[in-house]
């Protein structure tokens, strides 16, 4: 038996190093809060060694994880009652060609994340971040694809919306395009950040 939980260690802690930044990523993107967004990873690695048996399918290793970290954050905000307010401290941090050249952007951009529900930053988060296919987050979510694509329209809408009010005059800025139109939603602009491969 202890050669059984040896394997099952080693392969756990492989899945954590392929998948640990696209995660953490998630949980900071939710929250804007580096503190917030490490606690909720590990309570999600946690979680997920407690329960590796209930994985039936190793190829969707990364949407098991994903599942797991949802419920951490959304955990989080419930406990929280939403009368914390979240920072975007830890994304002062992304380097100045993170987007166009331009850090502000960036920062604009976190602050319009928070400003959305957190329902509508985990559909942009799972189809822009983590490009899945409006088929994968159908699964995932348990939802019709029809469904996914109305509520990432709805979410993509509101994100521009919050840029807009933010700064009037970035209306046709690339991130508000991009998110409001694209089908990949620019994935580099999300998954370049204050994220280091050591951590």
């Amino acid at each position: 038996m202890p050669h059984l939980l040896k394997r099952d260690r080693q392969q756990f802690d492989d899945w954590i190093q392929e998948h640990h930044a696209a995660l953490y990523r998630h949980a900071l993107w939710m929250t804007s809060r580096s503190d917030v967004a490490e606690d909720c990873v590990q309570e999600a690695y946690f979680q997920a060694w407690k329960s590796r048996k209930s994985l039936k399918d190793e190829a969707k290793v990364f949407s098991w994880l994903l599942t797991i970290l949802r419920r951490m954050v959304y955990r989080e905000y419930e406990q929280r009652a939403n009368n914390v307010t979240c920072t975007v401290d830890d994304f002062s941090s992304f380097p100045e060609t993170a987007v166009d050249d331009d850090q502000s952007k960036m920062l604009d951009l976190a602050k319009a994340m928070q400003k959305i529900s957190t329902g509508h930053r985990d559909i942009i988060l799972m189809h822009g971040l983590h490009g899945l296919s409006y088929q994968e987050i159908s699964e995932l979510l348990e939802i019709p694809a029809g469904t996914v694509m109305s509520r990432l329209s709805r979410a993509r809408t509101a994100l521009d919306t919050a840029l807009n009010q933010a700064e009037p005059e970035k209306q046709s800025s690339p991130i508000s395009q991009t998110l409001s139109t694209s089908s990949n939603a620019q994935v580099i602009n999300l998954k370049t950040g204050p994220y280091n491969n050591e951590r």
